[in-house]
C-alpha cells in the first residue's frame, strides 16, 4: 500500500530522493530550480509535497496546488525502476480518492511514444483532454510558452472554467503576466 508523506521543508530527509528524481525526470524548462523548489516549499501555503512511500522505501512523490475551485497536479512521477508494476495508477487513484475538488493536470503534445502513453495512462484515470489552446511558460521566466495540453478529472467543470484554470495558473503558479495587446 502507498503511503504519502508530505515534505514540509527542504530540510526534509526525503527532500533530497524528490529533488533528485524531480531533475530527472522533468526538462529543464518543464521544473523549478532547486532554490525555487526550496522557496515555495518553505513559504508557499497553497503548494504541498507529498513523496510516496511503499513499506518505508521512496518510489516516487507529487507536487501539487489547492486552489479554492480545483487542485492543479504541477508534478507526478515515480522511480522508472518501479515503473510498469501499477504504482503510478495505485498512487494517482489515492491521490484522487483524497482530492476533495476537480484535479487539473498539464501534459507534453502527443507527438512521440512516451507523451502518448502518459495521455493514455491519465485517460484510463479518468482524465480528459480539454479542446483549449494552452501553453505552459517556462520556469526561468524567460516568457518563452511550452504547448501543452490540458487534463482533468472533471472535464465539465474544468471545460467551464477554463480561463479561470489558465489564468491562476499562469499568474500564482509561474508568475507569467502576459502583455495586454
Amino acid at each position: 500500500m502507498i503511503d504519502f508523506q508530505q515534505i514540509t521543508s527542504s530540510s526534509d530527509p526525503l527532500f533530497d530522493k524528490m529533488y533528485h528524481l524531480y531533475t530527472h525526470a522533468f526538462p529543464a524548462a518543464e521544473r523549478r530550480s532547486l532554490g525555487a523548489l526550496e522557496s515555495i516549499l518553505n513559504y508557499e501555503k497553497r503548494f504541498e509535497a507529498d513523496v510516496l512511500m511503499i513499506d518505508g522505501y521512496f518510489v516516487g512523490f507529487f507536487t501539487y496546488w489547492k486552489f479554492e475551485r480545483f487542485i492543479y497536479v504541477e508534478h507526478f512521477a515515480v522511480d522508472p525502476s518501479l515503473r510498469g508494476q501499477n504504482i503510478g495508477t495505485e498512487a494517482m487513484n489515492a491521490f484522487l480518492l483524497k482530492a476533495n475538488l476537480p484535479v487539473v493536470l498539464e501534459v507534453e503534445m502527443p507527438e512521440d511514444p512516451q507523451s502518448i502513453r502518459r495521455i493514455s495512462f491519465y485517460e484510463r484515470l479518468g482524465f480528459k483532454v480539454l479542446q483549449h489552446s494552452y501553453a505552459q511558460p517556462y520556469y526561468d521566466g524567460s516568457g518563452n510558452l511550452l504547448p501543452m495540453l490540458i487534463m482533468s478529472n472533471d472535464p465539465r467543470f474544468a471545460d467551464r472554467h477554463f480561463s479561470l484554470i489558465k489564468s491562476t495558473l499562469y499568474t500564482e503558479v509561474y508568475k507569467h503576466f502576459p502583455e495586454e495587446k
